[in-house]
């Protein structure tokens, strides 16, 4: 089965594993499981520690790829349809970063692993 990732999920199995969901652990560990990382995130990611959000123990340009080889992630790119997709969703959520990867789940029909909870009211299928 295929997911996509969160920003924070991909983050924290990364970084602080133990503040993973059981059920999101239990995904991630089984051997059959996709996961995959939309550009968006890789862009948050970048834009977080520029802005002394958060810190990474290595520059985003290699902590990104590097993390998501280890961990067997494969990246998403973000489309011309994804983006103009993620402008037309209702403003339930203002965050542009999260309306791109409802956008990316809505349209590739894929579950998303989010501890986000305003997500869903895209009818994204989320798992936490």
């Amino acid at each position: 089965m295929t997911f996509l990732l969160d920003t924070h999920t991909f983050l924290w199995l990364a970084i602080e594993p133990e503040k993973l969901s059981p059920a999101v652990l239990n995904l991630v560990e089984q051997g059959n499981t996709k996961l995959l990382l939309s550009a968006a995130s890789g862009w948050e990611i970048a834009l977080l520690v520029k802005l002394g959000r958060i810190v990474l123990p290595e520059s985003p340009e290699i902590f990104i790829p590097g993390t998501m080889q280890a961990l067997q992630v494969t990246p998403l790119p973000i489309g011309f349809s994804t983006a103009i997709a993620a402008a037309s969703l209702p403003l339930i959520h203002r965050d542009p970063f999260d309306r791109i990867l409802a956008a990316e789940a809505l349209r590739n029909n894929i579950t998303l692993l989010s501890k986000d909870t305003i997500i869903p009211r895209y009818g994204v299928r989320v798992v936490w």
